[in-house]
């Protein structure tokens, strides 16, 4: 009787003392989540911080556009949070392969409830002049740069500068969407602008539609047009008017492993000189095909005049394979021939780039 009394003992202790362990975590769970209800984030001050790596290797020769074999084409540092419930900042710091090769590629905040349904940006901008000239390098569906870009808007960053940007959605019939932008900038980028004085500054326009044609296709249309200081000193300008359009397709159900990109810039160079007005021209088409869910495929042509001398014209034919082994990685192959023409005479250039970008951290979508 002793023992079987003992044992009832026993466990009647057994199971207070679980009963007990189990109120314990049940306590200190809820503690723990009312804590971690009023009080706030560990990191609720903190920036979204996102780095962008660019490795580029070129195989091949070219006496025009001489770059090393291997480098780091560039990593982006990617700074953004929200400041307020009424303005957004983001600042994106650019590091290369060369020693003190260190800028800010875009360093700005946005004001995004202001009156008349504006929207303001404030900082150092990538002016909106084009489609590819508001792209950061990593975005690009390319491991370089088209020729009209490299020989009219003063090489791959194009216009880059301090300024203010005022943009706003027009009125338009159904199913088609409108925007304006109108920029302002101190006048300076790098191969193409120069401000003299406080008053050389440059103004941007940019107007783009855009509308679906159908449930699996739209097209998007747009007009650019800027004038500022060139390089040559004061009083010589150099105006550039740009046209771009882009054809998407993408069907519904099989859009993750089908889909069709068209675009094409068109851009005119209107330069002062002290022998007068040199007006070139150029312009890329890209076209690039879905293969698969991870592997796209494309071809781009591209020619455009020399800024100084329109009488010289380059043209250059590529075919590009990029391949995405996660989202936050891809690998791309391009073959290039470039056609150059000198004042010395014709130079062909034929290459391979193999490009490898990677990302880690969070990093906010870019226009589309």
């Amino acid at each position: 009787m002793d023992s079987m009394t003992s044992g009832r003992t026993a466990r009647h202790r057994g199971f207070k003392d679980h009963a007990l362990v189990v109120a314990v975590c049940l306590v200190t769970t809820a503690v723990t989540n009312v804590a971690r209800a009023q009080t706030p984030g560990a990191n609720v001050f903190n920036p979204d911080i996102s780095v962008i790596g660019n490795a580029l290797g070129i195989a091949g020769h070219n006496v025009v556009d001489s770059q090393p074999a291997l480098q780091l084409k560039e990593a982006e540092l990617g700074l953004q949070a929200i400041v307020d419930p009424y303005a957004r900042a983001d600042f994106f710091l650019t590091f290369g392969s060369t020693t003190g090769s260190v800028g800010v590629e875009e360093g700005y905040i946005t004001f995004l409830n202001l009156p008349a349904d504006l929207v303001v940006k404030v900082g150092k901008l990538k002016g909106a002049f084009g489609k590819l000239n508001t792209e950061h390098l990593h975005v690009r569906l390319f491991a370089d740069v088209p020729l009209n870009m490299t020989n009219l808007l003063g090489g791959e960053d194009g216009i880059d500068d301090a300024g203010i940007s005022v943009s706003r959605l027009i009125p338009a019939p159904a199913g088609i969407f409108l925007e304006a932008t109108a920029q302002l900038f101190e006048g300076t980028s790098d191969n193409l602008f120069q401000a003299h004085s406080r008053n050389d500054v440059e103004p941007l326009f940019h107007l783009k539609g855009y509308g679906d044609l159908s449930e699996d296709s739209n097209l998007e249309v747009g007009g650019s047009w800027t004038r500022a200081n060139n390089l040559l000193g004061p009083g010589f300008r150099t105006s550039l008017t740009g046209i771009d359009a882009t054809f998407r397709w993408k069907p519904l159900r099989r859009g993750l492993y089908r889909s069709l990109l068209v675009r094409g810039e068109w851009t005119l160079s209107e330069r002062e000189t002290p022998t007068g007005m040199v007006r070139a021209d150029g312009y890329y088409v890209l076209v690039q095909y879905q293969l698969g869910r991870r592997w796209f495929a494309g071809y781009r042509h591209d020619e455009s005049d020399h800024a100084d001398d329109a009488s010289l014209r380059d043209r250059g034919n590529s075919l590009v394979l990029t391949f995405w082994p996660s989202e936050f990685s891809q690998i791309r192959a391009q073959a290039r021939r470039n056609a150059y023409d000198l004042i010395t005479g014709k130079s062909t250039a034929t290459e391979l780039l193999v490009q490898l970008q990677f990302s880690i951290g969070a990093h906010g979508a870019h226009p589309f």
